[in-house]
C-alpha cells in the first residue's frame, strides 16, 4: 500500500482499532515505514470526546508524531442524519490535510468485523453489486489513495495488539447505543453469526475479495458498453434506449449499476438497489415521456428514445412567461437560448449568418405587423394546412413530433398583430409565412439557437 518514500496520514479516533493501526505503523521496519502523521476529529458528540482528544494528542507528542486535529462544534451538528454528516465532516478534513501536509495516502482502521457489518447492512438494505462487495482495501481519495491495511484483522486481534504493545486506547460508549444501525448489527446480529462460526468475519472478508475479483474481471466489458450507451452533456447523462434494448438484460443491469456507482453517487456513499429497479421500470414503461426522482436530488427523465439523468444542479427550471415586440433590424435575445430578429430582405446584417440559422420569409408584412415573440401558452393553435381552414394545437404538434418536455418549455412563438401564430422556430411555420424566396419576400424572420 506504500513504501518508505510515501507520506501517510493516519486517521486516529482514540479507539483500539485506530491506536493499534498507529502502533503497528510505528513498529514497521525502517525500510518499509513511510513518513506519517496523525489526523483526528473532535466531534463533540460525547463527554469522553475530550479525553480521547487529549489522549491521542499526548501520545503523538510523546512519540514525536506530527498531529493535526479539527473540532466539529455542537452548533454545527444537524438534527438528522448525524452519522452521515459526521462522516462527511471527517473526510473533508482528511482530504484538506492530504493536500496541505502533503500526503500520498490516508490510512483508516477498518477491520474484518467492519467488513462483515458493512456487507450485511448493504445486503439487508438492498445495494448494488459493488456495494455488497464491501469495503475496498484501497481506492482513490483526495490527492492520493485511501488505504485500509487492517481489513484482514479481526477486532479481537487488535485488542491483543494493544495489550501486548502497551498501546493506550479509549472505548467509545456510543458503540453500545442501539439507535445507530451499525450498532444494532454489531451488538445484536453479529454475535449470533460468530456463535455459529467464530471465523465469520474472516469468511466475509474472503467473500468480499472474491466478489471484487469478479467485478474487476468483468469491468472492462461493462465500461466499454457504458461508453457506447451513455453520453455526457454538461451536467447531464443521456442513455440511448435503442442501443440499450439491443443488449442482454444481464449486461444492462451491470452497466446501470456501474453508472450509478461510478457517476451518479459520490464515492463512499451507497445507492439502494430499489433505485436501480425504479430506473429499469421507467425504461420498460410504455409511456413515451415519464420521470422519477432518485437519491441525492437526481432525476431520471424518459424522453422517447432517450433517458436523461439530470444532476440536482442541472434540473431545468420552468420557462417563465416572456413577451417582446420584434422591431425591424434588431435582434431579441431569448430567455432560454438563442436570439430572433425581423429584418428587411435586403438588410446586409441579416445575410452574414452562422451555420444552422433558420430563416422564413414574409411576403406582405403590412397585414401582419407588429410581430411579437413570446413563450408558449395553454391553448395555443397554429394554422398549418393551406388547403383546409383548420388549426392544430401546439401541444399536439409537439406530441406528434416527439419533442421532449424540456424542449417544449423552451420553445417560443411568433405572433402577428392579431395574435395569430406565425411561427414556432425550429418546429413549424404557419400558412401566413412564405418560403425563403428572396425575390418574393420583403422581410425575413431569422432564428439562431
Amino acid at each position: 500500500m506504500w513504501d518508505n518514500q510515501s507520506r501517510l496520514l493516519v486517521a486516529v479516533s482514540g479507539g483500539a482499532d485506530s491506536m493499534a493501526l498507529l502502533g503497528l505503523i510505528q513498529r514497521m521496519p525502517v525500510e518499509w515505514r513511510p513518513q506519517f502523521a496523525v489526523v483526528h476529529i473532535h466531534h463533540h458528540l460525547r463527554e469522553e470526546s475530550d479525553e480521547e482528544f487529549w489522549m491521542v494528542q499526548n501520545y503523538c507528542r510523546s512519540q514525536g508524531i506530527p498531529f493535526f486535529a479539527k473540532h466539529w462544534p455542537k452548533e454545527n451538528h444537524p438534527q438528522s442524519n448525524l452519522e452521515m454528516a459526521a462522516r462527511e465532516f471527517r473526510y473533508a478534513f482528511f482530504a484538506e490535510m492530504m493536500a496541505a501536509w502533503p500526503a500520498t495516502c490516508l490510512a483508516t482502521a477498518h477491520h474484518a468485523d467492519d467488513q462483515l457489518e458493512t456487507i450485511l447492512m448493504r445486503l439487508v438494505r438492498g445495494s448494488t453489486l459493488q456495494g455488497i462487495s464491501g469495503i475496498a482495501a484501497a481506492r482513490a481519495f483526495g490527492s492520493g489513495q485511501l488505504v485500509r491495511p487492517l481489513l484482514p484483522f479481526q477486532k479481537q486481534e487488535l485488542y491483543r495488539i494493544c495489550a501486548i504493545a502497551g498501546i493506550p486506547y479509549r472505548e467509545d460508549s456510543s458503540n453500545a447505543e442501539l439507535i445507530f444501525t451499525r450498532n444494532r448489527f454489531r451488538n445484536s446480529v453479529i454475535p449470533l453469526l460468530k456463535a455459529e462460526n467464530n471465523q465469520a468475519s474472516r469468511h466475509f472478508g474472503e467473500f468480499s475479495d472474491d466478489l471484487q475479483d469478479v467485478l474487476k474481471t468483468v469491468q472492462p466489458i461493462v465500461a466499454q458498453t457504458f461508453r457506447r450507451l451513455f453520453t455526457k452533456a454538461e451536467a447531464q447523462w443521456i442513455l440511448d434506449l435503442d442501443a440499450w434494448k439491443a443488449c442482454e438484460p444481464s449486461l444492462q443491469r451491470l452497466v446501470l449499476s456501474h453508472f450509478v456507482t461510478e457517476q451518479l453517487i459520490e464515492t463512499g456513499h451507497d445507492f439502494r438497489r430499489s433505485q436501480i429497479g425504479a430506473v429499469l421500470d421507467l425504461i420498460e414503461n410504455p409511456a413515451p415521456q415519464k420521470q422519477i426522482s432518485l437519491a441525492g436530488g437526481w432525476q431520471a427523465r424518459k424522453r422517447y428514445d432517450k433517458l436523461v439523468f439530470l444532476s440536482p444542479d442541472s434540473a431545468s427550471s420552468d420557462f417563465f412567461d416572456f413577451s417582446e415586440k420584434l422591431e425591424l433590424n434588431r435582434w431579441v435575445s431569448l430567455p432560454s437560448h438563442g436570439r430572433i430578429g425581423l429584418f428587411h430582405g435586403d438588410n446586409a446584417f441579416s445575410k452574414d449568418l452562422p451555420e444552422g440559422a433558420v430563416i422564413v420569409g414574409i411576403s406582405d408584412a403590412g397585414t401582419l405587423l407588429p410581430l411579437t415573440v413570446r413563450s408558449r401558452r395553454s391553448g395555443d393553435k397554429i394554422s398549418l394546412n393551406k388547403e383546409q381552414p383548420f388549426t392544430k394545437k401546439v401541444s399536439r404538434l409537439f406530441v406528434d413530433k416527439k419533442i421532449p418536455a424540456e424542449e417544449r418549455k423552451e420553445a417560443v412563438i411568433v405572433t402577428d398583430g392579431e395574435g395569430r401564430i406565425l411561427w414556432i422556430p425550429g418546429y413549424a411555420q404557419s400558412v401566413w409565412l412564405s418560403e425563403d424566396d428572396k425575390e418574393k419576400t420583403c422581410f425575413r424572420l431569422i432564428y439562431i439557437k
